[in-house]
């Protein structure tokens, strides 16, 4: 993730629009995840000859239904970074893995690397919105904290 040079773009501009309240790590760290999860349960696809549809179906449609309850600052990030995630440099090298992976454990490649990118695609969508789900909470918790304490705080998420 870290050689994708639209990662760095778009780490920069959701800080900059946030005004430093979500930090480039955080959005890192959930995007890495994404794509590890994807690289996983694309090994899993090669290990058991499981259908794609099996996950791209629910993974689509958690991250349609995630959108209800993720604030839309996250949402919005969620979709961009969709498209980031699944640049030239990660879905190059997560192609190349899929296809080298299948071929050695006697898959049909072709079969076994189609609809990679589109779950590479999937995985940062469910994961941002998540964090964002997260945030919202966590937010929340310290807005009610300190209204016990008598303090103001400032919720830039909603």
């Amino acid at each position: 993730m870290l050689a994708e040079p639209a990662v760095w773009i778009l780490n920069g501009l959701v800080e900059e629009v946030s005004g430093g309240h979500i930090g480039r790590r955080l959005i890192l760290v959930a995007l890495s995840a994404g794509v590890s999860i994807s690289v996983g349960i694309s090994m899993l696809r090669i290990l058991y000859s499981l259908s794609i549809w099996w996950f791209l179906v629910p993974g689509y449609f958690l991250a349609m239904l995630l959108t209800l309850f993720s604030p839309p600052l996250f949402t919005a990030i969620a979709f961009d970074s969709g498209g980031v995630a699944s640049g030239p440099m990660g879905s190059t090298f997560v192609l190349s893995f899929t296809l080298g992976a299948s071929a050695a454990c006697g898959g049909d490649p072709v079969m076994d690397a189609f609809g990679v990118v589109g779950m590479i695609a999937m995985t940062p969508l469910v994961t941002i919105q998540i964090l964002g789900i997260l945030f919202k909470r966590k937010e929340k918790e310290a807005a009610r904290a300190a209204a016990e304490t008598g303090m103001e705080v400032r919720n830039d998420v909603d």
